[in-house]
């Protein structure tokens, strides 16, 4: 969001001197040089201008605007910094740690996945499954309580997995994978073939082209077939393959970009911003990246 601020005229006071000493005629010319005088960057950024970019990092990082407090501190220590980037870094770091993070990075998923599937939600499912575990159990139906339980225990994953990803229980990729590893997105995405193309869209966001989908499709049936430079014979091996595969990053780059600058990455910014996010599977590096740049921040 670029704010434009109306400049404030200045009024110069012009006060007319007169002397009644005889004209005089400047015959020299010097120019001064003073050491150090290199204008400060963004000296042109207004505070208003700064107070935006706080809370726009808050509405998207957080899901909250800032306080008054936060709001003054960040914006002072900024302007103090004169807006570099270690500055912004420091800022950006320490939204980033907050568990109000993950909450919003797991509600965007969720509402891009499982249409907006909550936790209280997601958290009745695994009770459900559990309850109906329980019943076979006591019917003597092993084989089908085991199978229930296998469900159950993904519904348990899927609530827990932002808080687990928050102390690095789990992985970036076993995160993501989470969103389309239960019943709940096999219901939104009923079929094989409309699970694997599901899957390319939220996670590449392309189609697959029609070896893959249909690859995908016999390999989620139990057909061993290649695909994404790998091969498998069973729905678990093919989500492993999407959410490990170099696409899996690109794609991070593709929702990141879209998310927070409304436009897909170029080439070369996919090609950069692959490498951040792949490079020790950080997550926050890439969105570092984005947040602290000037076309985010509208300076």
């Amino acid at each position: 969001m670029n704010v434009k601020i109306k400049k404030t005229g200045i009024i110069l006071l012009l006060v007319p001197l007169f002397f009644a000493c005889k004209k005089q005629t400047i015959t020299t010319h010097e120019n001064l040089i003073v050491d150090g005088n290199t204008p400060p960057p963004y000296e042109g950024v207004s505070t208003t201008q700064i107070n935006v970019y706080v809370d726009k990092l808050h509405i998207d990082i957080l899901g909250l605007q800032a306080n008054n407090t936060d709001l003054n501190t960040f914006s002072s220590y900024l302007k103090q910094q004169q807006l570099s980037e270690a500055a912004r870094d420091s800022v950006i770091n320490v939204l980033l740690a907050k568990d109000e993070y993950y909450d919003r990075l797991f509600s965007s998923l969720s509402s891009r996945m499982l249409e907006s599937l909550n936790k209280f939600e997601i958290k009745q499912e695994e009770l459900s499954y559990d309850f109906i575990a329980q019943y076979l159990y006591s019917i003597q139906d092993t084989l089908n309580a085991q199978i229930v339980e296998v469900e159950r225990d993904k519904f348990a994953f899927l609530h827990d997995c932002d808080s687990l990803y928050r102390v690095g229980a789990i992985t970036l990729n076993q995160f993501y994978k989470a969103f389309c590893d239960n019943e709940a997105y096999d219901e939104i995405n009923m079929g094989s073939f409309n699970f694997a193309v599901s899957c390319f869209e939220n996670y590449f966001f392309r189609a697959p082209t029609v070896d893959e989908g249909e690859n995908g499709k016999k390999m989620c049936d139990g057909e061993s077939v290649p695909m994404l430079h790998g091969d498998g014979n069973s729905k678990e091996d093919f989500m492993n393959l999407i959410i490990n595969s170099d696409e899996f990053y690109q794609g991070l780059v593709i929702e990141n970009y879209t998310l927070f600058l409304a436009r897909k990455p170029t080439s070369y910014e996919t090609f950069v911003g692959t490498q951040i996010v792949k490079t020790g599977n950080d997550l926050k590096a890439l969105k570092r990246s984005i947040l602290r740049g000037d076309e985010y921040a509208g300076f």
